[in-house]
């Protein structure tokens, strides 16, 4: 087990806030998060689970232990005449796996690219976009119980979506960690262009025949004209605050 101590979490914040935390591990599988669980020293400590960082805005030190995702892997599991079982770890970018399925001519979120945060983080708050939510290609999702430190598996009917909702916002919160998320994608393509600016920037693109390449890179640009990327406006609005003795 990696244990640190007095860790810095600047680097794992897009709002780049220097606060420390007292014990931070980071684990790269569902069996080293078992093993940090059973860890008698620690069972007693506040955990804070963290994934991209992109939602986080830390005030102070966190006097627990830290337990950062970054769990890796996306293969496709099986398919049927229907549908690519892809399934992701949860520590993987979510940006990373759109882009992943979309080299592999994987479509069904495409719609959901530059989504700042883990593939893991997804499923706790149904993620959407565009008129396109991450329920509409979810499979199942493994869950390590923190409890227990037992693996549970949840379908689409047990995380009980809604928007921007899930289970594991309401009455799941706090009591397990997401290790791994598995979507099924179509394939016969059933591609969403008509929700937002996608079909005119697809127009002034070029393109007549959206493919999912094509409406990743419509929403890309979409996205980037309108938010500020998190990753450099956190930091410089910190920069900004303590300018002005925030």
């Amino acid at each position: 087990m990696n244990l640190l101590e007095n860790v810095s979490l600047k680097p794992f914040n897009t709002f780049g806030i220097d606060v420390s935390a007292k014990y931070f591990s980071t684990f790269n599988s569902a069996e080293q998060l078992q093993a940090i669980l059973v860890n008698n020293d620690l069972n007693s400590l506040p955990r804070l689970i963290l994934g991209g960082g992109s939602n986080m805005l830390f005030t102070k030190d966190f006097d627990g232990l830290v337990l950062r995702n970054r769990i890796p892997g996306i293969e496709v599991v099986n398919e049927d005449s229907e549908f690519w079982y892809v399934k992701s770890g949860a520590g993987v970018l979510w940006h990373d796996l759109v882009l992943w399925c979309i080299e592999r001519g994987y479509q069904g979120i495409e719609n959901l690219s530059l989504i700042p945060g883990t593939a893991g983080a997804a499923p706790i708050q149904n993620i959407g976009a565009y008129g396109v939510e991450l329920k509409d290609t979810f499979y199942q999702l493994e869950a390590i119980d923190l409890t227990t430190g037992n693996v549970v598996v949840y379908d689409k009917d047990a995380c009980n979506f809604g928007y921007r909702q899930s289970v594991f916002k309401a009455e799941l919160k706090g009591k397990f960690i997401i290790t791994s998320v598995m979507l099924a994608l179509r394939k016969q393509p059933q591609y969403n262009v008509s929700y937002g600016a996608i079909t005119q920037e697809l127009s002034r693109m070029g393109v007549e025949s959206p493919d999912a390449k094509s409406i990743s890179q419509a929403v890309v640009k979409i996205r980037q004209s309108k938010l500020p990327d998190p990753a450099k406006i956190g930091g410089m609005q910190v920069v900004f605050q303590k300018s002005r003795g925030v």
